[in-house]
């Protein structure tokens, strides 16, 4: 296994319970972050701080970056002294945090030019996951420097994907979060209806467990991933419509506003108006899939 001198900047929460695995796993690891009480706490775990008078990256040939912005990441990476000036030649620079893939692909072209290597590897997880070592994980970027870090990335996360090209990470990760929010909405929704009618939000988290949605949609779906389509043809589709129009009509007896509930509804009114009446719900991908190929240029 490579032997790396590894930095850490970002000292949130998440980042201080990955630098903890980190440690656990006995590599040194030295941190920074602009509190000071977050430095302070980590040193008590094991690190050691960043001297303030050396740039982060000196001496280093691996390092994280936690941070909430991606305008941060790009300072700490692209400014004069940055890391790509002052790493090791051959050091991997792993960004944990959400940022616009297209920035992901632009830093590791510069650290390509400066003989360095940037690996988009944002998580999924909550804190209490990371404290337990179970996150997941998504990384892009060289497939020889990912094979290099993998052992560390193994110390805070036990679900990792590698999906090739620089970007690609930072792409499912917002995917993720298109779902999340979107389940979320979804929800809150439900929640917002049904308390409208007397009942309460915890009743509705109950059933839902018991229920496809949400938590047995990829269940379902990733069978149908195998295939070209998603299209079952059971019709199912219309029922959808009937559902969807059905809960606008609840809604308004208890003067509601449900926006996604709307924006789905119209969705489905088009789907129907464009002849998927006969389709499977889930061929909402393949409508999805249709519609960008056919304003692909």
């Amino acid at each position: 296994m490579t032997k790396f001198n590894i930095g850490f900047v970002g000292l949130g929460a998440m980042g201080q319970a990955i630098a903890t695995r980190i440690i656990q796993a006995n590599h040194a690891l030295q941190v920074h972050d602009l509190s000071r009480q977050a430095v302070d706490t980590m040193v008590k775990r094991g690190a050691e701080p960043f001297e303030g008078n050396v740039a982060l990256g000196t001496g280093k040939n691996l390092v994280f970056i936690s941070v909430s912005h991606a305008d941060i990441t790009e300072q700490l990476i692209c400014d004069p002294g940055g890391l790509l000036d002052c790493m090791d030649e051959g050091g991997i620079i792993v960004d944990l945090g959400t940022t616009p893939s297209g920035q992901c692909r632009e830093w590791a072209k510069r650290a390509s030019a400066k003989g360095m290597f940037f690996l988009d590897a944002p998580v999924s997880g909550s804190t209490p996951w990371a404290d337990e070592g179970k996150l997941a994980m998504m990384v892009a970027g060289d497939q020889t420097a990912y094979a290099k870090v993998l052992p560390i990335l193994g110390c805070f996360a036990n679900k990792i994907h590698y999906l090739g090209t620089s970007g690609n990470g930072q792409l499912l990760k917002l995917c993720h979060q298109l779902t999340f929010v979107s389940t979320i909405t979804g929800i809150s929704e439900a929640i917002a209806l049904a308390e409208k009618s007397g009942i309460q939000a915890k009743v509705v988290l109950d059933v839902l467990a018991d229920c496809v949605a949400p938590r047995h949609v990829i269940d379902f779906m990733l069978p149908m991933a195998e295939n070209e389509r998603f299209d079952q043809g059971r019709g199912t589709l219309k029922l959808g419509h009937k559902d969807l129009q059905a809960v606008k009509d609840s809604a308004q007896d208890v003067d509601l506003q449900l926006p996604l509930a709307t924006v789905l509804l119209n969705y489905l009114e088009k789907a129907m108006k464009e002849g998927w009446q006969e389709a499977d719900l889930f061929a909402l991908v393949d409508m999805a899939r249709d519609e960008f190929y056919a304003d692909a240029p």
